[in-house]
């Protein structure tokens, strides 16, 4: 009786429970950097817009307590060399976890803006509402701020955001003997956005015996880089240096030697390595560079591709390798928007990645929102409220 009274609680906790129910955990190491308790009161500091109207969000748990805790954890670079990465962990500890949220982090070209820096960022609100939010820093952030941002380099981007979950999965194990759930929803804005489709595809084609992605909400990114380039091209415009962080990026990852004086002209070309160390944030460079790109691209930037010279050539094919528009099939559904007026990634740049991924058979719903980048980037973040209450 007494084998009997143990063994059918465990074989229906075992029916119940299949391999695909929750994310079954690799042994990945963590350290714990930071961890505090808070309540309702720190939401005033995730963003002081968005705190504000959390005070009026009917389904905003106002004596919902959570624990947040920063990790470190071992992943690797582009080149597949191990690296130290960090991450913040949100978790309500008051109520039961509505599911989990991988969501990405938005730009930082300035080392000290990550996530384990500042803690309470605004891509953690969606605590408030009693969701697991899992955020990593990507590396070229948090611990790893020494190292170059990859900026836009898909498959790392992935690997970092599977790693970080790993290790995400351990604490919450350890810690609170909460067993992280194989369904997730992948989100993130600008940065964020283009790093949540590269979450997708990398959850998708390596591990999708492991994670099942319901849904994914992304917006403002840079998701098909030849075209981002070609937009740029076309417009000579912009309010965020972003192409000379990926030419950079690539050449350090890539190993492609590039000769910056076909690349860079005027100011950008004398101090670009002083500019782009992490020492400095995006609006500091922009007073430096300006919004004009004629003014620090080489003049070959503005060419057809066959027409430019053979460092931006050496670009290309890495441009093509990193764009998430091509090459693969998304299997959850993508809730995609983006600013019609964005001049930090041009609306041109969205709509050819979604021509292109439905013509692959992706379920992609699409809406082009009136304002800028930043605008847009608020009404996001609200609206991820509203759509996960």
């Amino acid at each position: 009786m007494r084998f009997i009274r143990f063994f059918l609680p465990l074989s229906f906790a075992l029916a119940c429970c299949s391999p695909m129910d929750s994310f079954q955990i690799e042994g990945i190491g963590y350290t714990v950097l930071h961890s505090e308790t808070a309540n309702f009161s720190q939401v005033k500091n995730f963003n002081p817009i968005i705190g504000d109207y959390m005070k009026y969000h009917p389904f905003v748990d106002k004596n919902l307590t959570f624990r947040v805790a920063a990790l470190s954890y071992t992943t690797v670079d582009p080149n597949g060399n191990p690296v130290e990465a960090s991450g913040l962990v949100y978790h309500p500890i008051s109520k039961k976890s509505k599911g989990v949220i991988d969501f990405m982090p938005t730009a930082h070209i300035h080392s000290d803006g990550g996530g384990t820096d500042e803690v309470y960022i605004v891509e953690g609100l969606l605590i408030t509402l009693g969701y697991t939010v899992i955020v990593p820093d990507l590396i070229g952030s948090g611990v790893s701020k020494d190292m170059p941002i990859p900026f836009l380099m898909a498959e790392n981007t992935g690997r970092v955001s599977y790693d970080m979950r790993r290790a995400a999965a351990q604490y919450l194990w350890d810690e609170f003997r909460y067993v992280l759930p194989v369904e997730t929803k992948v989100l993130g804005y600008s940065l964020g956005g283009s790093a949540a489709l590269s979450t997708q595809k990398y959850y998708e084609t390596h591990h999708s015996d492991k994670i099942k992605i319901t849904e994914v909400y992304t917006g403002g990114g840079a998701y098909d880089l030849p075209s981002a380039f070609d937009a740029f091209a076309h417009s000579a415009y912009t309010v965020y240096p972003a192409v000379p962080s990926v030419i950079i990026a690539f050449n350090h990852y890539y190993n492609l030697n590039l000769d910056f004086s076909k690349i860079f002209k005027g100011e950008l070309l004398n101090h670009y390595l002083e500019w782009y160390n992490g020492d400095y944030n995006y609006s500091a460079i922009m007073d430096w560079i300006g919004t004009d790109m004629h003014a620090y691209m080489h003049e070959d930037f503005f060419k057809p591709f066959d027409q430019q010279n053979e460092e931006f050539k050496k670009l290309y094919p890495h441009l093509i390798e990193n764009s998430l528009s091509e090459g693969w099939r998304p299997k959850a559904p993508i809730y995609l928007i983006h600013a019609i007026d964005d001049s930090h990634v041009p609306l041109q740049n969205a709509e050819a990645t979604v021509k292109k991924l439905r013509k692959a058979g992706a379920n992609i719903s699409f809406i082009a929102y009136p304002g800028d980048h930043l605008t847009v980037a608020n009404f996001y973040f609200l609206r991820t409220l509203l759509k996960f209450s």
